[in-house]
């Protein structure tokens, strides 16, 4: 009987934390959808501009009325796959955190320059938000 209770008790614990996460979705930020296919690359390096700065080239496009696009290129100088692996994650989680920050509609491929594995994640951070915040739209 008084396992009986207990599952019950749990039954409605679950329920809970199922409604705060449908809370929690509906604040969640705009987000960044990816870049797949390579004639969308060579159509951002062919049709747009870009920006260079102390670690990254960022080649972009803009788009009217279009969610943003990002496409992580890596080139086999860097290093083994697991170095390269590495970068994506970190420009990933720089652009998932600094996602307010970039202006609307862009479509952009971000390609780590040799020496990026070995900087600090906080340099990285603050040139690749410098960067992407000074694109001319």
């Amino acid at each position: 009987m008084a396992s009986d209770l207990e599952c019950l008790q749990m039954e409605g614990k679950k329920f809970f934390l199922t409604d705060d996460k449908k809370v929690e979705r509906s604040f969640l930020r705009r987000s960044v959808l990816k870049l797949k296919k390579r004639a969308e690359f060579i159509s951002i390096r062919k049709n747009g501009h870009f920006k260079k700065s102390k670690f990254f080239i960022v080649n972009y496009q803009y788009m009217e009325n279009s969610e943003n696009f990002l496409g992580i290129t890596v080139s086999k100088k860097i290093g083994k796959a697991v170095i390269r692996n590495y970068l994506k994650r970190i420009v990933r989680s720089i652009v998932r955190n600094n996602i307010d920050l970039i202006p609307y509609g862009l479509l952009f491929e971000i390609i780590p320059k040799k020496g990026t594995e070995k900087t600090s994640y906080r340099l990285l951070e603050r040139d690749l938000v410098d960067t992407l915040t000074r694109l001319k739209v």
